[in-house]
């Protein structure tokens, strides 16, 4: 995912084989009492710190990834008949004032799979609002979805489709992930705030029933709660899933106790 008013380059290159020197989690963590705070890492330790403070750790020729929230990104599994490319369905679907980025997940039958990522103008303009920066190129910019399913396949053996339960200090994400041909896809995603053990119940139920009727496949069997700061006790957590996906005898949860898993999973991505 490329932002391109924000880059400077004289010659045309392919930005996919350039390694960003740092990425950012843009989805604020609490930090003191007012201020908000974001993760970052330059490939090693993770830290997080104020925006203020980010801004002096970042130098003038930084090349940025960034690590948003579902919502900024609209993500699509898009299948492409034969006569038609990619990026006329793009155009079309998004319109080119959209940063607009797409890879090819496989051969359907006479169609080819591809997800398509894209970011509005308004969603740009608020991500360029956060970022303590000048100058600096934005090279690449992930799903938090599909940055935390990198970290975790790069750990456990996943197949089909799975559920993630990211827990954070005041909010949960959930994400409803599939493996097809070797990639990660996100199938939905969302985000609980408040009500949090009635509404992740609810949720749950309606991504399963999603997950069912998109990806034409068994409902949700593996689910991976990551995270160690939860507004809600990891036990209860467990419990909330299996209930909302109805005590299915094959569904298996995992706790896997790891903060800032999305950074670590663009860098395995970036690596990979």
């Amino acid at each position: 995912m490329k932002l391109p008013s924000l880059l400077d380059f004289d010659v045309i290159v392919d930005l996919w084989k350039i390694k960003p020197d740092l990425y950012i989690d843009l989805r604020p963590f609490p930090y003191g009492m007012i201020e908000q705070a974001y993760a970052y890492s330059f490939g090693g330790e993770v830290a997080v710190s104020s925006k203020e403070e980010l801004a002096t750790a970042i130098g003038e020729k930084t090349k940025v990834g960034l690590i948003l929230p579902n919502n900024m990104i609209s993500s699509k599994f898009i299948l492409v008949p034969p006569e038609k490319s990619i990026e006329e369905i793009a155009d079309a679907s998004f319109g080119q004032d959209c940063a607009v980025d797409s890879f090819f997940v496989g051969d359907m039958g006479l169609d080819r799979a591809y997800v398509v990522n894209a970011i509005d103008s308004a969603s740009r303009r608020i991500i360029e609002s956060q970022l303590p920066l000048l100058e600096s190129s934005i090279i690449r910019a992930l799903p938090a979805s599909f940055a935390v399913s990198q970290f975790l396949v790069s750990l456990k053996d996943v197949s089909g489709t799975f559920l993630v339960v990211e827990t954070r200090s005041y909010e949960i994400y959930l994400y409803a992930c599939a493996v097809m041909e070797g990639k990660i896809v996100t199938l939905s995603s969302d985000v609980v705030k408040a009500n949090i053990k009635e509404a992740l119940s609810e949720k749950i139920l309606f991504m399963n029933h999603k997950v069912v009727r998109f990806y034409r496949a068994d409902s949700i069997l593996q689910v991976f709660v990551v995270g160690e700061n939860s507004p809600m006790p990891p036990d209860e957590i467990s419990d909330t899933v299996l209930s909302a996906l109805r005590g299915k005898t094959k569904a298996s949860i995992e706790l896997i106790e790891e903060n800032f898993s999305a950074i670590k999973g663009a860098w395995t991505f970036e690596n990979s």
